[in-house]
């Protein structure tokens, strides 16, 4: 490290520890990214004091490690694993990819007064998106540098500083739990263990509703603002209380509990809870006691106990927040609105409805580890658009337009990229900072937009996929070659997100937007146009816009419990051919495996899914039914015979009519709800009910099926 530069960086270095906690953003550009890395954590961990965690690929690690300043090195990949660790200072050193879900994450963890850094390559040099980048995501980042208001940028090789910015005025910390009288009958000593006034409050008003038999908290927040440490102190408190006796916690990674362990043991000692923690491979999975045990199990292998404790539950999603809903006597949940795996006001709604009532709705607003108005979470939530969302919606006068957008442009009109990012991060969850780079620079990607008066009211990221594309990329191309029997299906484009204005939803514009690119596909002579996506609530939308299912993941997600399921249209006759080929496939699969294979399926999904389409019959098995199921099928049709008998002869009826007629699509929807979740699924009738049909209406509903499906095995060639 030059003397000129490093002299500066010391300067600078001791200005910001004179701001009272403010943080701040160091950027270095050297030719020897991890010998200037290292260089770099020994001048932080003696100006700043104690050590502090560094990030790099394998073949840096050996120079950091030895550098003194480095208390642990991580992986680039263990972005959940550094979010469970709190430091004074984060040192980056990757020359290659640089993911911003590992900047925001890093930035998130730094306490106050530190600092986060990044070494790169000089900046000619420098590609952060990837070998394969087009270059827009490095101008929007190296432009965002310029507008952060504490940030420390040199290039080592050239001894320049590019900038030298500390924030102005001094950082207030937040007000502590100091003095602070609560109306629950908390213990002191826990209340004084609360980070901040804020914190103490709302475990007051938590501990009373709980006291008063609330069944549901959902705390919400930003990230860093002590979500999970106010449920381990809730936690502390139910467990001196003797309120609780097994606590079962969960969350889409061990590595995201660690803060809330730590505050659940610091908050036992405080209360005087003899306790021991338990660990597995040096991380903590649970903490007991003589009469209790919190525990921490993967979502998919969670056991809800007396209460069941929810960490980021909008990233494991509302499929599988309403299976612990429903089986938790009292459910803990917490979720980020903005930040790092943010979910956004919208999803936090729909977790909000499906957390059990009685319940009880808190907000934590103050930071825990540096103080409000932090210039480094300010660069970090408006480089990353992590609290982007769409103001109110614009005028729809005159006729919408489908446009693509110029990735290049995006990179330098910020309020732009704002806009249409914003309307894509309220239509989906578990956003994350990744989104927003491959959207700007992945090279196989393109950004469409519906623009009415000039505004976006819809927006689309879509892939190019092709045998030539790289595996890892190729998300639907793959599986629609398998389900279609590995016929050529050429090239085509898979609908990465789609997204239309919250305030300008159901107006038939994301229709719109698709029709668009449907057609600017054809022009390109592509052969087939689909998606891929876990939120099966919007398979009716891609069924309606004449997309045919092809994929349906037999197994659900480990974390979110929801399964994939891949749509496509043909475009050409090979793409046409390929994807009904697909799709008469899956109709079988769906028809012959609803016990089985595809048991785990939601039967609202499942009955969308058979809905088939005219035409496939020449691709379907041809089955007959036996004259014992014919028989059975006309009695139940006539109200005749045991019920088993005709959900038998249901199911295999359902079976002829797909093989002989190509489908189930004239069954009306409730028709084949009652297909395919009690003769197809073998759904109970207590399962029924929730899908809202009772015992009398099933009778009947019943009674209808056996006739039409007797009439379209009736019609069948032969």
């Amino acid at each position: 490290m030059r003397l000129g530069v490093a002299g500066e960086l010391v300067e600078w270095l001791r200005g910001l520890r004179g701001t009272g906690g403010w943080r701040g953003l160091v950027v270095l550009h050297s030719s020897d990214v991890f010998g200037s890395a290292a260089r770099l954590a020994g001048l932080l961990a003696e100006e700043l004091g104690g050590q502090g965690a560094c990030v790099a690929p394998v073949e840096g690690r050996a120079a950091l490690r030895g550098s003194g300043g480095c208390g642990r090195v991580y992986s680039p990949s263990a972005i959940q694993e550094l979010l469970g660790s709190e430091n004074g200072f984060v040192v980056l050193a990757v020359p290659g990819l640089l993911r911003p879900n590992l900047v925001a994450a890093a930035a998130e963890t730094v306490r106050a007064g530190g600092v986060a850094a990044l070494v790169a390559p000089p900046l000619p040099l420098w590609s952060p998106g990837g070998g394969q980048s087009i270059g827009a995501y490095k101008r929007y980042l190296v432009n965002s540098f310029y507008r952060a208001r504490s940030i420390f940028w040199a290039c080592l090789d050239r001894g320049v500083v590019y900038a030298s910015r500390l924030p102005r005025g001094r950082a207030s910390p937040p007000p502590g739990p100091q003095g602070y009288r609560p109306r629950s009958p908390l213990p002191r000593a826990l209340v004084e263990a609360a980070a901040t006034l804020e914190q103490a409050e709302r475990l007051d008003e938590v501990a009373g509703f709980l006291r008063r038999r609330g069944r549901g908290v959902l705390v919400l927040g930003d990230r860093g603002r002590g979500k999970s440490g106010l449920l381990g102190l809730v936690v502390a408190y139910l467990v001196h209380s003797h309120m609780a006796g097994f606590v079962s916690v969960t969350g889409p990674s061990v590595w995201g509990v660690q803060s809330f362990f730590r505050v659940l043991d610091r908050a036992l000692g405080l209360l005087g809870v003899r306790h021991w923690r338990v660990e597995k491979h040096g991380v903590v999975v649970g903490v007991a006691g003589p009469w209790f045990h919190v525990r921490y199990h993967t979502p998919d292998q969670a056991q809800p106990g007396p209460y069941t404790v929810v960490d980021e539950a909008a990233a494991l999603g509302p499929s599988r927040l309403r299976v612990f809903a429903a089986r938790s006597p009292r459910l803990l949940a917490a979720t980020t609105i903005h930040g790092y795996e943010g979910s956004g006001r919208v999803l936090a709604h729909v977790v909000e409805k499906v957390i059990p009532a009685p319940r009880l709705v808190v907000e934590l607003s103050t930071p825990v580890r540096y103080p409000p108005g932090d210039p480094l979470e300010d660069w970090v939530y408006a480089t990353f658009m992590l609290r982007a969302e769409p103001g109110p919606p614009p005028s729809l006068g005159g006729e919408p337009r489908v446009v693509e957008v110029d990735r290049h442009r995006l990179a330098d009109d910020p309020g732009l990229l704002g806009k249409l990012y914003a309307i894509l991060v309220e239509a989906h969850y578990r956003n994350e900072p990744d989104d927003l780079a491959l959207i700007l620079d992945a090279p196989h990607h393109r950004l469409y937009a519906l623009l009415a008066g000039g505004e976006p009211v819809a927006v689309a990221d879509v892939a190019e996929e092709s045998p030539e594309t790289p595996w890892e990329a190729r998300i639907l191309l793959d599986k629609l070659a398998e389900a279609a029997g590995y016929h050529r299906v050429g090239r085509g484009w898979r609908v990465v997100r789609i997204a239309v204005h919250p305030g300008l939803q159901r107006r038939g514009l994301g229709s719109r937007l698709l029709r668009g690119i449907e057609e600017e596909a054809r022009a390109r002579g592509l052969d087939w146009l689909g998606a891929i996506y876990g939120r099966v609530e919007v398979t009716r939308f891609w069924l309606s816009n004449g997309f045919l299912p092809v994929y349906a993941s037999p197994l659900p997600n480990r974390v979110t419990g929801e399964h994939n399921i891949g749509v496509a249209k043909g475009l050409s006759s090979g793409g046409s051919d390929a994807v009904a080929e697909a799709a008469a496939r899956l109709l079988a699969g769906l028809l012959w495996g609803g016990g089985s294979l595809y048991r785990s399926l939601p039967p609202e999904v499942y009955a969308e899914l058979l809905r088939g389409a005219p035409g496939l019959e020449e691709r379907l098995p041809r089955v007959e039914l036996a004259g014992a199921q014919a028989a059975e099928l006309a009695r139940a049709a006539a109200g005749q015979g045991g019920a088993e008998a005709a959900v038998a002869a249901l199911a295999a009826a359902a079976e002829a009519a797909a093989g002989l007629y190509g489908g189930l699509w004239m069954l009306d929807e409730r028709e084949r709800l009652v297909l395919a979740a009690r003769a197809l699924q073998g759904r109970s009738l207590r399962e029924l009910r929730h899908l809202g049909i009772d015992a009398p209406g099933l009778a009947g509903l019943l009674r209808g099926l056996a006739a039409t499906l007797l009439q379209l095995v009736a019609w069948g060639p032969g």
